[in-house]
């Protein structure tokens, strides 16, 4: 026997109007990750701000970095990194389709694509997110231009307005165009972050979270180390699958528990500014032995000069013994050859005189 196939808008009007203990009856997986399990920016403890900190810290408290599945998350809306056809495809366009069930597909077909930096938006039906919102990011096989960077910074602000539009208090991204589409990681990075940024500036009071959520390490490194930078701060908390599919991390308002935890945290970056004395001695022992290495090289190399020198001073010490030689000999030819002269000039005068008689 057949299932009878769910009308996508009788659907659509009946999870919508469910309150959050009836939905999570009938989520397609049983594992969902609740907004307040996902850590947001480390809150003040100061009590007295300047206008500057205290929108600094509204801006912390306001976005998280969460590296795992988006498609478990319970939130009010998970953006979606779609083609142009709305239709469903390969990465995380088809693992939410897949996760939200036939219904998604049903009323996407009636939306009529969708143009790049376009957003659109949809019931999350099976999924623990009440929203869809569904964009097209840039094809950049690799190429960051002008277009493209538009293009992105689009999908992101177009997305937000929507999230704006409907009323909606969090959200969460996955990394647009950086698969199969070839956007470049950083640069993707960094327009995600910028624009979020700006946004939740001018917005601040018509959102509670934007979430950042990445699939890869390679991304979670990068997304890590650029969001320091963008929001200026010096920590961030982000959330990340253990091995048995459990969140690291508790909920992060300001409770006793945070404040305990940022404590211990503060404690550890003390720790590490002023280490152990057992590291300072091997540390110091360490450079001994460096200096110690350092003066053995020298005085060999030292040893090593003394001794050539002593080599090139025998060598011209020979020489001038050879020289010596070779001017002692040179002499006692000379000495040989003149007595055989003298005897030739006596025979030859002897001649003389007997030519002479």
């Amino acid at each position: 026997m057949s299932r009878k196939k769910k009308d996508w808008k009788t659907e659509k009007d009946r999870v919508l109007n469910m309150s959050l203990e009836e939905r999570r009856k009938e989520y397609r997986r049983s594992e969902y990750v609740p907004l307040d399990q996902i850590n947001t920016w480390k809150q003040s403890q100061s009590t007295e701000v300047t206008e500057e900190e205290e929108q600094k810290d509204l801006l912390r408290d306001k976005v998280s970095l969460y590296k795992g599945d988006i498609t478990i998350l319970e939130v009010d809306a998970i953006v979606n990194a779609a083609n142009s056809s709305l239709l469903g495809g390969g990465g995380v366009d088809g693992c939410i389709h897949k996760a939200a069930g036939s219904c998604l597909y049903e009323e996407c077909i009636t939306l009529n694509g969708c143009e790049t930096g376009n957003a659109k938006i949809t019931c999350g039906y099976d999924l623990p997110a009440k929203y869809v919102i569904h964009t097209v990011g840039p094809v950049a096989r690799g190429h960051v231009g002008e277009t493209e960077t538009k293009d992105l910074t689009a999908c992101y602000q177009n997305s937000l307005e929507l999230v704006k539009g409907f009323g909606l208090r969090s959200v969460a991204f996955p990394c647009i165009s950086t698969g199969i589409y070839g956007f470049p990681n950083e640069p993707a990075a960094n327009i995600a972050l910028e624009t979020v940024k700006s946004w939740v500036k001018e917005n601040h009071d018509k959102i509670e979270r934007v979430i950042f959520c990445v699939f890869l390490e390679a991304d979670y490194r990068i997304y890590k180390e650029k969001i320091l930078q963008v929001f200026q701060d010096n920590d961030v908390t982000t959330e990340e699958d253990t091995e048995d599919g459990q969140k690291t991390g508790a909920g992060t308002s300001p409770s006793k528990e945070s404040r305990s935890k940022n404590q211990s945290e503060d404690r550890h970056d003390d720790d590490e500014l002023d280490p152990p004395k057992e590291d300072v001695d091997n540390h110091t022992a360490m450079e001994q032995d460096n200096l110690d290495a350092q003066t053995g090289e020298a005085e060999e190399k030292k040893a090593d000069e003394k001794s050539e020198n002593k080599e090139m001073e025998d060598a011209t010490g020979e020489a001038e013994e050879k020289k010596a030689d070779e001017k002692s000999e040179n002499k006692e030819m000379e000495d040989a050859t003149e007595p055989e002269e003298k005897d030739t000039e006596k025979e030859k005068d002897t001649e003389k005189e007997k030519e002479k008689e």
